[in-house]
């Protein structure tokens, strides 16, 4: 996107100067409608939101949450900001789900319950109308907190390190998010907020804290302690949403285990499975829960935001016109874009770039620690590239993965995997031994599952046993309207252990291993 200050050379509408000299720039453009990916929370720790600053003297390319207006040039004619540095709200995939919760269908009743599930990445939301068990309207949006921070801990971090932190955490949630989705979904329904007689919210607990204005102080450090971890009630109406019945939050397994994966739980249809059983819900918060002989065992894992496309130089959430899957075929790159079409593709998914891994290294591009084989044709070199960016294979003219990017995949896959490793390995299962690898989240919705194991993502398994189950998380908040399904749900809580990641020795070694791709 290129977009003219005035006065205007063409192009865009263009843009008033900034007033407030000391305003950073990134605030002066989402002001004027061109929010930023300032997932550092504008502390400059990223590169989120870099920008080219464009004057007759040349293109010079910045980090707009470290630049205000006295540091432009006073020539400047245009700002350029990448597709990767766009602050994204149209996202694919996050909504669908796949229940396979074996118990009977909900007796009908008067009433349109609302099911949310809040993640730290995108938020998404179903209307249900309880008289004939239909879905009214589903939709998704990214959550607007991502410029205080792409991650958990980056998010407690901004609500302890500045003024008002956990302030500006809940409008950006409930004003900039929720608020927009439940007006988009009553539009899309046809009915008005007030018609909303139930409503249940799933997330994480440092997202449910947010919401609820509790503080996350007790979650910045070990041993952790959350405000809540179970049930907790709110008037939805006292919290700025437009209604006015009670909004619960779903009980949380532990301090990162969250609601998300004890929805997921019941959803995917994990409780009534014989053990061992898993469930990976991909995510910013990667959450596992294995389900064995003596109960359950949970944990999480920092993935990061590589899954949805963060940090990444072509990186994109899967929304219309993004690659969400790769194949190459003698030596020609083919992709499949969301949403269908032919069209120039946006940018590459996570779930493609899982692709591109699996595929580059089939095809001795990649090596195991992925760096690029610089004597393949496919491998370039650009010499005034970013750090790390100049090594890349050229997908479209304007689409590339670099060394760099392959890196922050690895460190995400390494992430999941050793915490997968650590969980069969205290259960003493073998990953041959699961019946069923239920996989969650709006990156699983577009995963190729044997690329996804020839990266090691996914642990060695046959095939047929790996089910694709889509956004769990929502599709467990809407059963969780109904009240008959609370009792699987209690015995969960019961009987799960939560592992923390950081005291179980062998995970440092596990998350070395991972680092590299399978032999």
């Amino acid at each position: 996107m290129t977009i003219p200050v005035h006065p205007p050379v063409g192009g865009p509408h263009p843009l008033p100067p900034p007033g407030d000299s000391a305003e950073p720039l990134s605030h002066w453009l989402e002001t004027h409608g061109h929010p930023l990916n300032t997932r550092c929370g504008g502390r400059g720790l990223c590169n989120g939101c870099q920008i080219r600053v464009e004057s007759p003297a040349g293109i010079v390319t910045e980090r707009a949450c470290q630049l205000t207006a006295s540091d432009l040039p006073a020539d400047l004619t245009r700002i350029q900001i990448p597709l990767t540095s766009c602050r994204d709200a149209s996202l694919h995939g996050v909504t669908v789900f796949e229940l396979r919760n074996p118990g009977p269908p909900p007796p009908t009743r008067p009433g349109v319950g609302l099911a949310l599930d809040i993640g730290t990445t995108t938020v998404a939301g179903a209307l249900w109308d309880f008289s004939t068990g239909r879905c009214l309207a589903e939709a998704a949006v990214a959550n607007a907190q991502r410029r205080h921070g792409d991650n958990v801990v980056a998010r407690i971090s901004f609500s302890i390190d500045h003024a008002d932190g956990l302030g500006r955490l809940r409008r950006a949630l409930l004003n900039e998010t929720l608020r927009p989705l439940i007006a988009g979904l009553c539009r899309d329904a046809g009915i008005a907020p007030a018609a909303i007689t139930q409503a249940v919210a799933a997330g994480n607990p440092a997202m449910l804290h947010t919401l609820a204005g509790a503080s996350l102080v007790g979650l910045a450090t070990f041993p952790f302690h959350p405000v809540f971890l179970g049930d907790h009630h709110l008037t939805a109406a006292d919290h700025g949403l437009p209604f006015a019945c009670p909004l619960d939050l779903l009980p949380a397994l532990g301090p990162f285990v969250g609601a998300d994966i004890t929805a997921g739980a019941l959803a995917s249809g994990l409780l009534a499975d014989e053990p061992p059983a898993l469930l990976i819900d991909f995510g910013t918060n990667g959450e596992i829960l294995l389900k064995h002989a003596g109960g359950y065992l949970a944990t999480a894992t920092a993935a990061g935001p590589a899954f949805e496309g963060g940090r990444l130089a072509c990186g994109a959430p899967a929304r219309p016109g993004v690659i969400s899957s790769l194949t190459r075929e003698n030596g020609v790159w083919s992709w499949t874009l969301t949403g269908g079409g032919n069209g120039r593709p946006a940018g590459i998914s996570g779930a493609a770039y899982v692709d591109f891994i699996a595929l580059g290294a089939r095809d001795d591009l990649i090596n195991a620690f992925g760096r690029f084989n610089r004597r393949h044709p496919g491998v370039i070199t650009v010499a005034d590239a970013a750090p790390g960016a100049g090594v890349r294979v050229q997908l479209t003219e304007d689409l590339y993965v670099s060394e760099a990017d392959v890196a922050e995949l690895l460190q995400a896959k390494a992430a999941i995997a050793a915490g997968v490793t650590t969980l069969l390995e205290l259960a003493s299962i073998r990953a041959t031994d699961l019946h069923t690898l239920y996989v969650a989240g709006g990156f699983g919705y577009h995963l190729q599952p044997a690329n996804a194991q020839a990266l090691g993502l996914l642990p060695a398994m046959p095939l047929d046993r790996i089910a694709l189950i889509g956004n769990s998380s929502l599709g467990g908040a809407s059963l969780l309207l109904h009240p008959h399904q609370r009792p699987a749900l209690n015995a969960l809580l019961a009987d799960t252990h939560v592992i923390e990641l950081n005291q179980i020795a062998s995970f440092g070694d596990h998350f070395t291993d991972a680092l590299s791709l399978p032999d």
